[in-house]
């Protein structure tokens, strides 16, 4: 078995905060010009993503306390196509309504507690939903992570 790495009581505490009506999740939406395509997204995120251990790892709960522990991951796993319906009120409404779906769909709890989903043909371009749990990064430090991702464009 891995290494665990104790969770800091501030992180536990955003851990313990989860619950059904209240996800202690991070969204980010991202419309991106020009677009990016699935591979090439997922293999940005294996390099760039990766390189930060939080992402490579998964919270293991026991006795009241919660460590970090490595784990492999698949980016597919935690890359998700998405195709929008066609919506009356148009691509931002139908994405502003997917948006609100995945607000309310927690994390896989055994795997790392983050997930992108990307909509690949978004007006023009691409949409990029990024859904990370509060115990992994607080606002600001998720900002220059998910910055680190981008090469520049509108």
């Amino acid at each position: 078995m891995n290494r665990a790495e104790s969770m800091s009581k501030v992180d536990t505490a955003w851990l313990r905060m989860d619950s059904p009506s209240n996800l202690m999740m991070i969204l980010g939406v991202w419309t991106l010009s020009p677009g990016i395509r699935y591979e090439a997204l997922c293999h940005r995120l294996e390099e760039r993503l990766l390189k930060y251990h939080r992402f490579r790892q998964r919270v293991v709960e026991q006795g009241g306390s919660a460590s970090w522990v490595e784990h492999e991951v698949d980016i597919r796993e935690h890359v998700v196509r998405e195709r929008l319906p066609r919506s009356k009120g148009g691509a931002q409404a139908a994405l502003q309504k997917r948006i609100g779906e995945l607000a309310m769909s927690p994390l896989d709890r055994s795997r790392p507690l983050w997930q992108m989903h990307l909509v690949e043909d978004y007006e023009g371009g691409s949409a990029l939903v990024i859904r990370t749990h509060h115990c992994i990064a607080d606002g600001i430090a998720l900002i220059a992570v998910t910055l680190s991702l981008a090469d520049g464009g509108a």
